[in-house]
């Protein structure tokens, strides 16, 4: 059976990655018409799908072996100190060689995988080639069969998909073997927050667990997705599923099969969302680009001359709408080419250009949105200001002459607002720089005569990132 896998709480609701692929066939000369039935592209993509699992072996402690068996686990008997458990998901055959594509929390805790091949024979996974935990596709490796070869299928084009679009989706949800599906595609570009490059095509075909891994397929039995995810409260369909699209699964699948792992791009640039007062204050027309934050040292953002409270507005020719899609296009870079970007600095648009540098596996929060980090912060009704003094410097790890003036949290607020932690330091005002408390009063002073509601604080916290925040000036 499978087994339900909790990505993350949603709106009340519980994102599930299900899991379960099934392999899609090659493409077909001739696309359905509307009215016409999906029987022959369910008879041909069917026989490229396959059930995939990984069977998992946990050493048992002493308060382990109280666990009550959870769905897809088979308890210990009397005298074992092992819990044998089984994700089961599916995946689809993309080269006759044995190459199967599935996603990668279906066989992630996996000691042992297996395929079921469409005629029922179980075969034993040869190898992992490679799998990525930040877009969750896994490659892997079976013995080809000289008497019965595997039909594998094609990638086609997600970019020429279009919303309203027909789609078909294959798996085994609920071990039910070879079960197809149909809807259309409902959205496209989806972030829910799964990884940190999300792009999701969004079906209401339906899918559930156990169809983690599968391809979702458009009129043409061409895969255009692998699907990944459902939106649910109860756990079953409700016509919420997400797919990785083709384009970005193809890249992905390619790498792994030429490298064993993906060369992600790398600038070295911490990154937020402008508000619409920051977005004032740096004179954007409106909310949008990707607010750098802060510069790695000795990154290629630095070599290229970025800056802290540079906004980035297009990334290769690409526009950046808000900072969770800058990330992606940076990781899907080549690594080693020049990457032209335009900004805004100053209210003064230019470009600059950035050759993409390799990430290490520890830094792919190189780039994630702080907007995201801080989304658990308390926020503080009442803030007010402390002088740095030499006793927070050293307590802070700050250098001797570090300046600004320190968040803390008396009785007598300067202003209100959230989003400001105690320790935080204050560096600059609304374009003024910020040496002690005495200068942020005045500043807010000025700001307040002018008369100014709000006021963006440029801020640095214990760990050295820069951000902005917006204050409210109004008593």
């Amino acid at each position: 059976m499978a087994i339900h896998h909790h990505l993350r709480l949603l709106l009340g609701a519980s994102l599930l990655a299900f899991g379960g692929v099934t392999a899609a066939a090659p493409a077909f000369a001739v696309e359905m018409k509307s009215g016409e039935s999906f029987s022959d592209v369910a008879a041909r993509v069917r026989n490229s799908v396959v059930s995939v699992s990984a069977q998992v072996t946990e050493k048992l402690g002493g308060s382990s072996a109280r666990r009550s068996r959870g769905e897809g686990s088979r308890g210990p008997k009397q005298g074992q100190s092992v819990l044998q458990k089984t994700s089961v998901g599916s995946g689809f055959i993309i080269d006759a060689s044995g190459i199967i594509v599935t996603n990668n929390h279906v066989i992630e805790d996996g000691n042992t995988v297996f395929v079921v091949l469409p005629d029922g024979s179980e075969v034993k996974v040869d190898r992992v080639i490679g799998r990525d935990t930040k877009t969750d596709i896994a490659v892997l490796k079976i013995a080809p069969r000289a008497s019965k070869p595997l039909t594998p299928v094609s990638f086609g084009d997600s970019s020429h998909m279009r919303i309203g679009d027909w789609v078909i989706a294959v798996g085994n949800p609920f071990g039910f073997k070879g079960s197809v599906t149909a809807g259309i595609l409902s959205g496209r570009g989806r972030d829910i927050s799964a990884g940190p490059y999300d792009d999701f095509l969004q079906t209401d075909a339906s899918i559930n667990s156990g169809n983690s891994g599968g391809p979702l397929f458009n009129a043409r039995g061409e895969v255009i997705g692998i699907n990944t995810a459902i939106f649910s409260p109860s756990g079953g369909s409700i016509g919420l599923g997400f797919a990785i699209p083709s384009n970005t699964a193809k890249r992905i699948v390619e790498q792994l099969r030429k490298h064993g792992e993906i060369r992600w791009g790398w600038i070295g640039a911490r990154l937020q969302t402008p508000s619409d007062d920051i977005a004032e204050h740096l004179h954007l027309d409106h909310a949008e680009g990707a607010l750098i934050a802060r510069i790695d040292k000795g990154s290629p953002a630095e070599a290229a001359g970025l800056q802290e409270g540079d906004v980035v507005l297009a990334f290769a020719g690409t526009s950046v709408k808000h900072a969770r899609q800058l990330p992606r296009y940076i990781a899907q870079s080549n690594v080693g080419e020049d990457a032209d970007v335009l900004i805004l600095r100053n209210g003064e648009r230019k470009t600059v250009k950035v050759k993409v540098g390799r990430m290490i596996e520890a830094d792919w929060s190189g780039a994630p949105p702080l907007s995201q980090q801080k989304a658990k912060r308390q926020k503080l009704g009442k803030i007010s200001f402390a002088p740095l003094s030499d006793d927070l410097r050293s307590r802070l790890g700050l250098a001797p002459d570090a300046e600004g003036a320190v968040v803390s949290a008396d009785e007598s607020p300067m202003v209100a607002l959230g989003n400001l932690n105690p320790g935080d330091i204050v560096v600059e005002a609304a374009h003024a720089p910020v040496r002690t408390a005495d200068d942020l009063e005045q500043r807010l002073t000025e700001l307040r005569a002018l008369p100014r509601s709000q006021a963006t604080l440029t801020v640095r916290d214990a760990s050295g990132a820069i951000r902005f925040e917006s204050v409210s000036l109004e008593d």
